[in-house]
């Protein structure tokens, strides 16, 4: 390449017109020169130039040119070059100007990148008046001064380089006073994490003002209807136990509450324990019986009988516990622990609906706690989605992205008050402060004021509401102390012991019992 002679007239509107001839000795193929076209600036902000109006003659004929622009530059590609070949290139430059503190500045880098050695390259501006000049050749970045920059008297600005190595750069910088030439730069915004989530002034204060607002939504919501209509320190007297005819104590829960109720109603929810605690309570009043199984040997994985009692007591079950003895028995009148599976799994959805039901039945909720925290959790889950999409949205097209982290913080927020937005009804409260001091009485009761006579069934009958309340052990301990012998012992009408078994191992056989059940029933 021996010679590269380019002529650019700057235009009052910031144009550049620019008009260059490339002088080519021995060679072939396709001939490719590069324009840098974007300029990167600090705070994530590129200058960006657009070359247009591109042709390309050769001896007078026009070339067929290819123009494309791939990252910070624009290559124009001539293609079927050979021998010995002049070129001539003509094309216009916008967005080239930019704004300054006392006027405007051309900033162009014609030269970039050719893979062969300029000779030398010859660049004459034709400007209206400049108030400076400065040429630099080298590296991209590169503060090496050109072999000439100067404002000629009679000429426009004039720079001039020799032998500029492959790849390498030559840019321009011509300084216009105010009102000379028009800046008309293109600024377009890198895609970087600071600007997407930018904290400038605006962007952040918006951002907490939404956050703000919604939390103070959150609680509002909250306080209006997710919030007990009643006042969960109220202590009603009650009592499991009262007095009977004959002087013989009878058990008698207030409002005939079940323990798998009493469950529900006190964390809004049915856990395992609730449904556990139901079959015990079953087998205690006479529907079920429980038959721990012989041991193969000492470390066999123990298992349990649950027997259907053709000749069950009378009383009125609850929807609910007629629910759940139909799962664990379908048709037949026995069934192992260890073998309820998936039967039982696939029907617990119709006991967990009975239970909910009847919770509502009794007023002590206005709708089922399950159907509030999924509508909640559906509201907060569609928010968080929003979210979302809105802070990718935010992110790749503005410097909003806090605003849309603002709204998933909110969503996120609704998922976790939807977990306590079931509301007790007021006509729990007198309910809850009745299981207040049924909780009392299991807890610091002394057991050995019940009869002797009945102390067996009563501490029967208080366990399944220690299960869920607390206090187990000392019921438990209580049905151990009375094995006054040696021998072997069966058990109770509702637990039978395995040959050789004796009351000192119901602690070990319940909690076993208690796990192996809550396996059965609740894994998946």
């Amino acid at each position: 390449m021996t010679n590269f002679d380019s002529q650019i007239r700057v235009e009052r509107d910031g144009l550049l017109r620019v008009s260059e001839t490339w002088k080519l000795s021995n060679v072939t193929g396709t001939f490719t020169r590069f324009v840098v076209t974007r300029d990167h600036l600090p705070d994530d902000v590129d200058h960006v130039q657009e070359i247009q109006d591109l042709q390309v003659k050769s001896g007078g004929e026009d070339k067929q040119a290819e123009l494309s622009t791939d990252g910070d530059v624009t290559s124009m590609a001539v293609a079927d070059i050979s021998g010995n070949t002049e070129l001539d290139f003509t094309y216009t430059v916008k967005g080239a100007v930019a704004q300054t503190l006392n006027g405007t500045e051309v900033r162009f880098a014609p030269l970039t990148g050719i893979n062969l050695t300029v000779q030398q390259a010859n660049i004459v501006f034709s400007t209206p008046e400049v108030s400076h000049v400065s040429c630099f050749a080298g590296a991209i970045d590169s503060n090496t001064p050109c072999t000439l920059a100067q404002i000629g008297e009679t000429s426009g600005p004039t720079f001039q380089q020799q032998s500029l190595p492959p790849g390498n750069t030559v840019r321009m910088t011509i300084g216009f006073p105010e009102g000379e030439i028009a800046a008309n730069s293109i600024v377009e915004y890198r895609k970087t994490l600071k600007r997407a989530f930018s904290t400038d002034t605006a962007q952040l204060i918006t951002a907490l003002a939404v956050l703000l607002l919604g939390l103070i939504g959150l609680l509002l919501l909250y306080r209006v209807r997710g919030r007990d209509q009643v006042d969960p320190r109220r202590v009603v007297p009650a009592s499991l136990f009262s007095l009977g005819n004959d002087t013989r104590i009878d058990f008698t829960p207030p409002s005939d509450l079940r323990p798998g109720e009493v469950g529900t109603l006190i964390d809004e929810r049915i856990d395992p324990v609730d449904v556990t605690a139901t079959i015990i309570d079953l087998a205690v009043r006479g529907h079920i019986t429980i038959i721990e199984l012989e041991h193969e040997t000492e470390y066999a994985r123990p298992d349990w009988e649950l027997r259907r009692v053709a000749n069950a007591p009378s009383e009125e079950l609850q929807r609910y516990e007629n629910v759940l003895i139909r799962a664990i028995f379908g048709d037949g009148d026995s069934v192992l622990v260890s073998e309820l599976g998936r039967q039982v799994r696939e029907n617990l959805s119709q006991v967990q609906d009975a239970l909910y039901d009847g919770v509502v039945k009794r007023g002590w909720f206005n709708e089922r706690p399950d159907r509030t925290r999924s509508l909640w959790a559906t509201i907060g889950i569609a928010t968080t989605v929003v979210g979302v999409i809105a802070t990718v949205l935010l992110a790749l097209f503005s410097t909003w992205g806090l605003l849309g982290l603002a709204l998933t913080a909110i969503g996120v927020g609704l998922i976790v008050v939807g977990r306590y937005m079931p509301a007790k009804a007021p006509a729990a409260g007198r309910v809850l402060g009745q299981v207040a001091a049924i909780r009392g009485e299991l807890l610091e009761m002394d057991v050995s004021e019940l009869p002797t006579d009945q102390h067996a069934e009563l501490c029967s009958r208080a366990l399944p509401y220690a299960v869920v309340l607390g206090g187990s052990e000392r019921w438990i301990d209580a049905l151990v102390a009375t094995d006054e012998d040696a021998d072997e012992d069966e058990g109770f009408p509702w637990y039978r012991g395995p040959r050789g078994w004796h009351l000192q191992y119901l602690p070990d056989s319940l909690r076993n019992l208690t796990t192996n059940l809550t396996g059965a029933l609740f894994a998946r």
